[in-house]
């Protein structure tokens, strides 16, 4: 708190909270969050999902780093750089876990099929990679000037900022499971058959069981970036923002079930392989095109030795074919109708 002096003076510091963190329950989840990131590199290596693992450790790299700001804010509670840590790592850690959700989805669809698919392979990691790089850059951009900066107007604005980026990441997360959803109805609805290859996969219980767990920390995350958008919104001073209990279960408890769910029922045990390049199962754009064959000619028999062209003539007479009475009827064309473009 600033004291009364400091205020008289005519600079008044700024407080950031007006309790002193737990330490016993901000080193508890630093220690697991600081756990899981070997565990998550070991599997990543054991079932070449290396992309993933690394995505996941990112994320967990941060939200260990935001929680030793908590640690350290402790003895501090108004110590600005161990808030900046804070609000940086907390902040921006989840969203690294939101990607490695996005890079699960392709390789789902490719076990059960292409053709059930609601959205273009092209697009998919165009649209989700953006939209969480922009939130991320956001997010970064104004966690430091809402806390760097002492003006009110400052604030505001690195404020409004970091609900913007925290806003996408909801919209993000908002448009993968709309598609997802739409994705297991497909599934469960068209009559198509599933590729034999992968039967093995998908009849499998671990493979449910999995999506569940897939399902389950994707709504985690969803809760978390809710609850972090309206204490943000509200304000770093507000009671929301203000109750360390909330912080710590609708926003470290929920990374970190997601996280430790991802973990348990790591992608790489059943899915063949975790890199999207080798999985995806590409359809062909163009529409196949019967072949035509080639037209019939006839060899040449004018260099021929016993070539005459009256005997040539009467044998052209002698063998042709008689008009048939009834028309020969040209054969129906089939249209190829290409799967890719129904979508």
């Amino acid at each position: 708190m600033a004291s009364s002096a400091d205020c008289a003076s005519g600079y008044c510091p700024r407080v950031f909270l007006t309790y002193e963190p737990s330490l016993a329950g901000n080193a508890v989840l630093l220690a697991l969050f600081a756990v899981l990131i070997p565990v998550t590199f070991a599997l990543g290596i054991k079932y070449k999902s290396s992309i993933f693992a690394a995505t996941v450790d990112t994320g967990l790299a941060l939200e260990v780093v935001g929680y030793i700001g908590r640690v350290l804010l402790h003895s501090s509670p108004n110590d600005r750089s161990y808030f900046i840590l804070f609000i940086i790592g907390t902040v921006i850690g989840p969203t690294f876990i939101c990607a490695a959700l996005f890079l699960i989805m392709p390789q789902i669809v490719a076990v059960y099929g292409e053709e059930f698919r609601s959205w273009r392979p092209d697009w998919f990691s165009y649209l989700f990679y953006a939209l969480l790089t922009i939130s991320a850059a956001l997010e970064l951009a104004g966690g430091i000037v809402s806390t760097i900066r002492d003006d009110s107007g400052d604030i505001d604005t690195g404020v409004r900022v970091l609900v913007v980026g925290l806003a996408i990441q909801l919209v993000a997360l908002a448009i993968f499971i709309f598609h997802a959803m739409l994705f297991a109805i497909a599934v469960r609805t068209r009559h198509h058959t599933l590729d034999i290859k992968f039967a093995g996969i998908y009849n499998s219980g671990s493979f449910k069981i999995f999506l569940l767990a897939f399902s389950l920390a994707t709504l985690l995350l969803v809760v978390r970036t809710a609850y972090r958008l309206v204490v943000v919104a509200e304000g770093y001073d507000s009671s929301i923002a203000q109750s360390e209990i909330l912080l710590l279960i609708l926003d470290g408890l929920m990374v970190l079930l997601a996280t430790i769910l991802l973990t348990v029922f790591f992608p790489g045990r059943v899915l063949p392989d975790s890199r999207p390049q080798t999985m995806t199962r590409r359809v062909s754009k163009t529409p196949l095109r019967p072949i035509r064959p080639a037209p019939y000619e006839q060899p040449s028999v004018h260099n021929s030795p016993t070539y005459y062209s009256s005997s040539i003539r009467s044998s052209r007479q002698a063998h042709s074919p008689k008009k048939s009475q009834y028309p020969i009827q040209p054969a129906p064309q089939r249209s190829m109708v290409d799967s890719d473009a129904l979508w």
